[in-house]
């Protein structure tokens, strides 16, 4: 038979094996309702932090008496100092107590005949950047005032100029790349453990059942191998899609995503990183599976990458709070923690292009070795029947 033969008919063989993995696995309860829940959790929580960010409002100042001066200089002063103010007239100071009792006003500013004297009115204490910008707003005015009591124009006496220079420039779209690097975190490990653990439960029962006898009776184990894997990471690959999806429109229908470009390009970097991260962990738990002859002896044998999956999310979780500390900026260069951190790199801006690049290849070798190992443990394992095979012995079988 010639090479193009052979190769059409390996092909063949894993396209078969994918195929039956997706039409089965994709149609399972727990997969379908895991799914629905997750995508009901996006939206309730894209509608949570919508309103948890929602305090945008200006605050609402009520200012007693037709001083116009006073109640344009608040709101420049709100303005200048980042704190939206709206300003409205109040007749008196009953009127006052009353707007700041039943929340019309957030305070309300009485002025009393002796000059240079106000009461600022509130019902539980002022926000420090509101107490603030009304002091100095009340400053202004009442000098302002006694300078023209006096003859002299405030506007002819000159201002200090400030201008602000910033060391480095302003990144408006980073939190949002932060969360979608965060999202595809936890979506990696989510895939990794519900993903992989079907993989792994897969083999387990081919093998119990006695199925895989018939099944290699045709096909080559590698071919299952690789049919398996593909099959069940490309359900996993449609299920993030999918949630990646939903959150991409509720961010836009709640107005946390802004920056349709920056959230797709982050999606796009996310999206290779899951893939690299998920064939890692996909080819060692089909590795696991082919330990064992037990369901039972499933949790026992795939601990190690149990672990090593959460260290992998705490990584990038924790991470973003201590980017240049020494573990992470490690931890970013070795497979397959760089899986979960160089997103968040990425997003940040806290990395380089050569990083990725290395990174990046750094990563499709682990994803080789793990290739080859499992693909050796597999071959040499998926037979056997009767006592757990350990990972010490099933690396010493594959050498």
């Amino acid at each position: 038979m010639s090479t193009s033969s052979l190769e059409t008919s390996a092909l063949q063989s894993i396209r078969l094996v994918a195929g039956r993995e997706i039409a089965t696995r994709a149609k399972t309860k727990s997969f379908v309702i895991s799914t629905a829940l997750l995508m009901v959790v996006i939206v309730v929580g894209a509608i949570v932090l919508a309103a948890l960010q929602g305090g945008d409002d200006p605050e609402k100042v009520g200012v007693v008496g037709d001083d116009a001066a006073l109640s344009a200089t608040i709101e420049q002063a709100g303005s200048a100092t980042g704190t939206a103010i709206s300003v409205t007239t109040l007749p008196n100071a009953e009127a006052a107590r009353t707007a700041v009792t039943d929340g019309s006003v957030d305070a309300a500013v009485v002025p009393h005949d002796s000059a240079a004297t106000y009461t600022v009115i509130t019902k539980d204490g002022l926000d420090p950047g509101l107490d603030g910008v009304l002091r100095a707003s009340v400053d202004q005015t009442t000098l302002t005032a006694s300078l023209a009591a006096r003859g002299v124009d405030a506007a002819g006496i000159p201002r200090a100029t400030i201008t602000v220079e910033q060391t480095e420039p302003d990144k408006p779209d980073e939190a949002q790349r932060i969360v979608i690097a965060l999202v595809g975190t936890i979506l990696l490990i989510t895939a990794i453990m519900m993903g992989g653990t079907m993989v792994a439960v897969g083999v387990v029962e081919e093998k119990t059942s006695r199925v895989v006898e018939l099944l290699l009776a045709t096909i080559k184990p590698l071919h299952l191998l690789w049919g398996k894997i593909i099959g069940i990471g490309a359900i996993a690959l449609a299920q993030v899609l999918l949630l990646g999806a939903t959150a991409f429109i509720a961010g836009q229908v709640t107005g946390l995503l802004t920056l349709p470009g920056a959230a797709i390009g982050m999606f796009a970097a996310v999206l290779a990183w899951f893939i690299l991260g998920f064939l890692f962990f996909a080819t060692l738990y089909a590795a696991t599976g082919a330990l064992v002859s037990r369901q039972e002896e499933l949790n026992a044998s795939s601990a190690p990458l149990t672990i090593l999956a959460m260290a992998v999310m705490y990584s990038g979780i924790f991470g973003i709070q201590a980017l240049d500390s020494t573990l992470i900026s490690v931890l970013s260069w070795i497979p397959p923690f760089s899986a979960a951190l160089m997103p968040i790199r990425i997003a940040t801006g806290d990395t380089s292009i050569l990083q990725v690049i290395v990174t990046f290849a750094l990563m499709i070798a682990a994803c080789a070795i793990a290739t080859w190992m499992a693909a050796r443990i597999y071959q040499r394992s998926i037979l056997r029947t009767g006592a757990r095979v350990k990972w010490s012995e099933a690396l010493s079988m594959s050498r």
